[in-house]
């Protein structure tokens, strides 16, 4: 990795966003909003996306007042060093728990599904030692992997939509808002865990994207592609297997692959699917790297970046990894119920804060100027 600028063009900005929004939520997502909502899932879901939007536009709004700056250094200078670099610190350890959740997801589906006998630690040390290598190279390496796994991404959807398409039950879906309008809004906020990680991303990746005044547009096209992915798996589940079926399953989307075919001579199917899928959550598990290793520099104030650095990360990423996910009931347990929480304040509450200071701010030297 060198220490240019590094610049990124806008389409594969957008293919990041697609890439943070759809492969881990459609893991575990379907089952934790089939169990609070049933049907109304899916409704759930698109609720999150507008939020999500609102919030983009925030954080897009934010960093365009400090061009060239990412939220961990625009913070020092809208709270001041110290408080600047604690929330730093924060979005470190935020970042680095994100990427391991998405990485014990990969790991989960194929210790769990295709290669059971095979340990746990093991699968974890090679998938890392690929992302550490992402790293190195940089994010236009990551970025440029985004745009190949979007078109896998419209290959795996295809593919679900030909063989799902003859046990399709539309009466499955109705009626809609049976849950009440109130349970479907607050299950949003569950589906809103998963999105969360966008905007602090955005807000760590925007100064990178080459055309800045279109970049708000391109993370509102990725968020709305990548959403309309999630949104219409979350819908062939239940019109294929049924909100009952879905909410007892831990991860739905690998038993509905498992359970269609689309020819009679492709056996493994869900083999196949899960080769599609691998590349946007392995993009997702390298920008989320990324950005924790660019939080700890920013922080502590590296300029250079360091092979040993990246190797350090990768370490304390299997260590994290093999904690959180090994066990699948604590892994379900943490995701569902401490890390909504935890996710939902860095999604809604720091963006918010950050604007309600900059204005603040704004407002008052407007004022000095004038006196």
């Amino acid at each position: 990795m060198n220490n240019e600028k590094v610049i990124i063009n806008n389409k594969q900005f957008r293919a990041i966003v697609i890439c943070l929004t759809w492969p881990s939520i459609i893991t575990y997502g379907s089952g934790f909003l089939a169990r609070e909502v049933g049907r109304d899932m899916w409704i759930s879901g698109l609720i999150s996306i507008l939020t999500t939007m609102l919030l983009v536009f925030i954080v897009v709004l934010i960093g365009k007042n400090f061009p060239g700056k990412t939220m961990v250094e625009y913070s020092q200078d809208l709270l001041g060093k110290i408080l600047g670099k604690l929330l730093g610190l924060m979005l470190l350890l935020f970042f680095i728990v994100s990427a391991a959740i998405s990485v014990s997801i990969y790991i989960q589906h194929l210790t769990d599904f295709l290669l059971p006998e095979t340990p746990f630690l093991v699968i974890t040390t090679m998938h890392l030692i690929v992302i550490s290598y992402l790293i190195w190279k940089g994010p236009e390496v990551i970025a440029r992997i985004g745009t190949i796994a979007f078109s896998l991404a419209c290959i795996f959807y295809l593919l679900v939509l030909l063989a799902s398409l003859p046990e399709f039950e539309i009466t499955r879906l109705m009626p809609l808002f049976g849950s009440g309008v109130a349970a479907v809004g607050k299950a949003s906020f569950s589906a809103d865990s998963f999105l969360g990680i966008i905007q602090v991303v955005i807000a760590m990746m925007l100064p990178m994207v080459a055309n800045q005044t279109k970049a708000f547009r391109s993370a509102t096209a990725g968020l709305a592609i990548g959403g309309s992915f999630f949104i219409y798996y979350f819908i062939v589940e239940l019109m294929v297997m049924g909100p009952q079926l879905v909410a007892l399953m831990r991860i739905p989307s690998m038993d509905l692959v498992r359970s269609i075919q689309i020819t009679e001579y492709l056996h493994r199917f869900e083999s196949f699917m899960v080769a599609l899928w691998y590349w946007s959550i392995l993009v997702q598990a390298g920008v989320l790297v990324y950005c924790a290793l660019q939080a700890f520099k920013q922080t502590v104030g590296i300029k250079k970046d360091n092979l040993y650095l990246i190797l350090l990360f990768g370490l304390l990423m299997g260590v994290i990894t093999h904690y959180i996910g090994h066990d699948r009931v604590l892994f379900q347990n943490f995701r569902e119920t401490e890390w909504k929480y935890i996710s939902l304040s860095f999604q809604f509450i720091l963006p918010v804060i950050l604007l309600i200071v900059m204005m603040i701010k704004k407002l008052f030297t407007s004022n000095t100027s004038k006196l």
